[in-house]
């Protein structure tokens, strides 16, 4: 049994070593025929077929001018969405001016209430002021000026016009002297010279012929009945006509002038005793 084994394992290997040394020589092996696609020796050789040529692609269809029109699509959209986002904005932005405005408008009102009420007590001390000083100005004539009958005199040693020196009296409660008769002028004459003594200043009488020349009035618009003209043989008065239509009383002698009304001087008030 073991000469068997031996014997069939001795012609195994003689196999192989015959096949090998038929693959060293000129014939190909089995394997090599497959792999090179040929037949073995005394076979009919087969027609080599061409490989089948690869189908050409499919050429891309054009798609630049779609894609630049998504693009531009896409671009309007977000500048679309960019404005309504800014529109809205605005729109909040204006409902919330309309709201300061209103408010604004309200305060105005509100403002407009409290300046009526300030402006009406402003009014209302600018009054009890003017009423004020007239009492005080009256008091004022009354203390430091001279009494003749119901009146009180007082002289202003102020440099005034004609129609400033109307106004100062209206504002103390008083008026532009006005001597209606010559008790009150010879009195008024002695208190002026008393107050300039020694020198001799013109002051201002409440008398002017503006209306019509030549027609003498006093402030309150009643004609002058009593005259006390400077009577002298070079300068007798009045000699200004049109152009001196306001009336001084000189202070050392107490006769009247003629001057311009423009013409700034002292000047003399009464007020009520």
């Amino acid at each position: 049994m073991v000469s068997a084994v031996l014997l069939v394992a001795f012609l195994g290997l003689t196999f192989v070593s015959s096949t090998d040394a038929e693959g060293n020589g000129t014939q190909p092996a089995v394997s090599d025929i497959q792999n090179d696609g040929k037949r073995g020796r005394g076979d009919t050789p087969d027609i080599e077929e061409p490989e089948p040529e690869p189908e050409p692609e499919p050429e891309p269809e054009p798609t630049a001018a779609v894609s630049d029109l998504d693009s531009t699509y896409n671009y309007v959209l977000s500048r679309l969405a960019t404005m309504d986002q800014a529109i809205h904005k605005l729109n909040v932005g204006h409902y919330m001016l309309d709201v300061k405005v209103i408010q604004l408008l309200d305060r105005l009102t509100r403002l407009e209430g409290k300046m009526a009420d300030i402006e009406e007590s402003v009014e209302q001390v600018s009054a009890y002021c003017k009423d004020n000083r007239k009492e005080i100005g009256r008091l004022e004539g009354c203390v430091k000026g001279q009494k003749v009958g119901h009146k009180c005199f007082l002289v202003y040693r102020t440099y005034e016009t004609y129609m400033g020196a109307s106004q100062k009296c209206q504002e103390r409660g008083g008026r532009m002297a006005m001597p209606r008769d010559r008790r009150e002028q010879e009195a008024l004459a002695d208190y002026v010279k008393s107050a300039f003594h020694p020198g001799n200043w013109p002051v201002w009488l409440g008398i002017n012929d503006l209306r019509s020349e030549g027609l003498y009035l006093f402030e309150d618009t009643t004609r002058v009945t009593y005259f006390q003209w400077r009577k002298h043989f070079l300068s007798s008065q009045p000699d200004g006509g049109k152009r001196e239509n306001c009336v001084a009383m000189s202070s050392d002698d107490g006769d009247w002038w003629d001057n311009y009304c423009d013409r700034r001087m002292y000047y003399l008030c009464e007020f009520d005793a």
